[in-house]
């Protein structure tokens, strides 16, 4: 077994190293796959970018074409000159994919959008001239701009009309087509490219799940194995006398010589340790004078009660000390192990019984969430009618009560203090009586 164990703990050692390393090998695939991704939408949104800001110019050009307020024009240019949104979103793909034929339909469409500002250019001219503005505070790029003589002699009207009319007629609506034409080109090309690029990267995974598969199988294989031949070697000859043991029953006498022995040396053991346990166990948890439970056995049922269905009922045996005093301890002890079998039997079976002290008793009552209080009033008149009534030369005595009942598992001192205090009332009344709290 230990040769076995050792070449199994190899076996399984060397598996799980390649595992670990295939492991290591997915996570790479998994994060070049995001990686893939993650470089697809940045370009997307490159190629995007550059596409907005052109429509972004086309809006600002109209917008002036058709109101000739200055700040559309301004707008125009800061995208234009400053922002150059077009510029960093071409440089950016540049970075990524290099010279690809997605970044050349990308460039296709920057220059489509650049050639398109010198229509701009002319538009935004014969705006400013319809409105009479002094070009000298306009831009260079519209101070340069020359109108023809046809254009120059046209009305303010006419001039504000075809203004318009360029950044909206046909040939505008064209150019600004094959600037979307060549950004879906690109995205349609990054597409293309990121797909083969995936591809690959799926196929390196594929392998190495496969490889994580097998491996997940020999491992199996051979913790299974390991599992049989320990099972067949070593578990099976004590199968049947741990059965018995785990039972704590005494091991039948069969078998070999050596475990006969055993087992009888055992099956002695056994049913003197069982003799001693359970006199130990009633010892601990009954009172010796009454044969009820004792303060341990109260202090259990106390802690492991249901208090949230349960009810304290605590008795104390009024003026017991002038008993003791006046008749002897003998007849005391004689008239507790007498209370203690009227309440016994004053209560249900399942009720626990309890001497706590000289002359306290107390009983937990389970279930007792509903039970009225009369009932308890009853039974406490009743022990005192039979405690005031004895036997031979016993002495007659009394009991008070107080009771309570709970209110929930974190409420078992609250519980008590109720009851005690309850007790205490009704002592000092003048006892033999019983007081429920809450009424």
């Amino acid at each position: 077994m230990r040769r076995l164990n050792y070449l199994m703990a190899i076996i399984m050692l060397v598996i799980s190293v390649l595992l670990l390393f295939a492991t290591v090998r997915a996570h790479s695939g998994y994060n070049a796959m995001r990686r893939h991704t993650d470089e697809y939408i940045h370009w997307q949104r490159e190629a995007f970018e550059l596409q907005r800001a052109s429509d972004y110019l086309t809006e600002q050009v109209r917008c002036f074409a058709q109101t000739g307020k200055r700040e559309y024009l301004d707008n125009y240019f800061e995208e234009a000159n400053v922002s150059r949104h077009r510029d960093k979103a071409l440089e950016s793909v540049r970075e990524f994919i290099g010279e690809s034929e997605a970044y050349s339909a990308l460039v296709s469409a920057m220059n489509e959008s650049v050639a398109l500002m010198d229509r701009e250019y002319y538009s935004m001219r014969l705006t400013v001239a319809a409105n009479g503005y002094d070009i000298s505070e306009f831009p260079e790029e519209v101070r340069r701009t020359e109108l023809s003589e046809e254009d120059a002699l046209l009305s303010p009207e006419e001039q504000a009309e075809k203004a318009r009319l360029m950044v909206f007629d046909d040939m505008y609506h064209m150019k600004k087509e094959a600037i979307t034409e060549n950004a879906n080109e690109c995205l349609l090309e990054l597409a293309e490219e990121i797909d083969a690029r995936q591809e690959q990267t799926e196929d390196v995974l594929n392998n190495i799940l496969d490889r994580q598969r097998f491996l997940i199988i020999m491992a199996i294989l051979v913790s299974g194995l390991t599992m049989i031949l320990t099972l067949l070697l070593v578990i099976s000859p004590l199968l049947r006398a741990v059965v018995y043991i785990r039972d704590d029953e005494p091991i039948p006498v069969r078998g070999s010589n050596e475990f006969q022995f055993l087992a009888k040396t055992y099956n002695l053991m056994y049913e003197a340790n069982r003799e001693q346990k359970e006199q130990l166990a009633f010892d601990a948890t009954h009172d010796s004078l009454t044969g009820i439970y004792n303060r341990s056995g109260y202090d259990f049922f106390l802690k492991n009660a249901d208090w949230a269905t349960s009810a304290l009922v605590l008795f104390d045996v009024d003026k017991f000390k002038q008993v003791n005093d006046t008749f002897g301890h003998e007849t005391g002890d004689r008239v507790l192990a007498r209370v203690a079998q009227i309440l016994k039997g004053s209560f249900r079976s399942q009720d626990y019984v309890c001497r706590i002290g000289g002359d306290e008793f107390a009983v937990i009552m389970v279930h007792a969430t509903n039970a009225p209080r009369e009932l308890l009033h009853s039974k406490v008149e009743r022990i005192n009618q039979l405690l005031r009534n004895p036997d031979g030369d016993m002495p007659a005595v009394h009991v008070s009560c107080g009771a309570a009942y709970g209110a929930g598992d974190e409420d078992v001192e609250e519980t008590f203090r109720q009851a005690d205090a309850a007790l205490y009332r009704i002592k000092s009344a003048g006892g033999c009586g019983c007081e429920v709290c809450p009424e």
